[in-house]
């Protein structure tokens, strides 16, 4: 799949049910959005808004990083 690809929710849906580790994936997701920010954007304060959906936990490590 091409690293820019737009996928459905469908396509997401099915790879995360593959996934062998949920916690893994959530990690590497949360830690990706945060080194963009990083590499986007000058050192400041930053609010991370996490809500009960299954992202949540992906802002949580995010936020972490």
């Amino acid at each position: 799949m091409d690293k820019d690809a737009i996928i459905t929710v469908a396509q997401m849906r099915a790879m995360d049910a593959a996934a062998p580790d949920t916690l893994m994936l959530m990690e590497a997701a949360g830690a990706a959005v945060a080194r963009e920010i990083i590499a986007r954007f000058a050192p400041c304060k930053v609010a991370v808004l996490c809500g009960p959906g299954n992202n949540g936990g992906d802002g949580y490590v995010c936020a972490r990083h």
